[in-house]
């Protein structure tokens, strides 16, 4: 069985591996850091009632809140939800669209090697 302290370290080298970054992120974070917690403070208060419900209420909120915020930005803002790649790659399109309604969508990762090559040809036929 694994020590408490590699199991934390396992949990915490897997949690920088989140590859989606959206508006939500934070408040996942949040739950992730502040459910666990008052779970335990509500299992270790069990027998002061105002302080269980305090924790359970401080434990719940986090969820609670992110739920609501995922339900307003699927109708209001749904662009908001997707993630920061998706989201520059859409803001680039649009100002392609607003520069001109015909303009040609050019992949600069996959045109730059050719456009080198047809310099290099140029320069080798002269």
């Amino acid at each position: 069985m694994k020590r408490p302290e590699e199991a934390f370290r396992s949990w915490t080298s897997r949690a920088g591996v989140v590859k989606v970054r959206n508006v939500l992120n934070p408040l996942l974070w949040t739950i992730a850091l502040v459910f666990p917690t008052s779970v335990v403070a509500v299992y270790l208060l069990r027998d002061d009632a105002i302080l269980k419900l305090v924790f359970a209420a401080l434990g719940g909120a986090p969820v609670l809140v992110t739920l609501i915020t995922y339900i307003i930005l699927l109708f209001r803002d749904p662009d908001r939800l997707q993630s920061e790649e998706y989201q520059l790659r859409h803001h680039a399109l649009q100002i392609l669209y607003r520069k001109d309604a015909t303009a040609e969508i050019v992949d600069i990762v996959n045109e730059m090697p050719r456009l080198e090559i047809e310099r290099k040809q140029g320069k080798d036929e002269q």
